[in-house]
């Protein structure tokens, strides 16, 4: 089975990582999309959110579409999430990963933690955004098995951000049209993001 590995903070999950999850299915023939929420990521800030809160939100969220599933591997570790640590518990041999990445997360694949054994898990599915390049000559001298294991995704823009709808919550402004009127619900019981942090 060819499985999309999708993961994020998803503080909270909007339409836009929907959107990409489709977009890269559709383009590679993937049978099936991984939402994975991470417990502290390494390069950015803790989220507001607890971490069920967010594996709530993708549960949620991914309800709506069979394409979609969630797990909850990295949010039983302690510590930072590795997506190295996460692909290795994840491989079988009946399963095809493909890690997927905005160009501007890709850019800065040769720096992640254990970078060169990541060709040896996944194929690589680089979304390409407004605004973010990504050197694929780069990516191939730091991590040579992903010659010709890279896959370029072309995506319609979708200007959506999760600190946006955060932004949003707090200033009591509508999030309808940004998240999963499931998500926009739980938001709103929960009264999550109701200051700006």
């Amino acid at each position: 089975m060819r499985i999309g590995i999708l993961g994020g903070t998803y503080d909270p999950i909007h339409n836009g990582h929907l959107h990409i999850g489709r977009q890269v299915a559709t383009q590679l023939g993937l049978a099936q999309i991984l939402l994975i929420p991470s417990r502290t990521p390494p390069h950015r800030a803790a989220p507001q959110a607890s971490s069920q809160q967010r594996l709530a939100m993708c549960t949620l969220a991914a309800s709506a579409d069979p394409l979609f599933r969630v797990s909850d591997i990295e949010l039983q570790r302690t510590g930072p999430s590795y997506t190295i640590d996460t692909l290795e518990a994840l491989a079988t041999h009946d399963t095809q990963l493909t890690l997927i990445l905005g160009a501007d997360a890709a850019a800065l694949l040769p720096q992640w933690y254990r970078a060169a054994d990541l060709g040896a898990c996944c194929e690589l599915a680089v979304v390409n955004r407004p605004g973010s390049t990504c050197d694929d000559a780069a990516i191939t001298r730091a991590i040579p098995a992903f010659v010709g294991r890279m896959h370029a995704i072309v995506a319609p823009a979708y200007d959506i951000s999760s600190s946006r709808i955060r932004q949003r919550c707090a200033a009591s402004l509508p999030i309808d049209d940004l998240v999963p009127p499931a998500v926009a619900n739980y938001i709103a019981q929960h009264g999550l993001y109701r200051s700006a942090a």
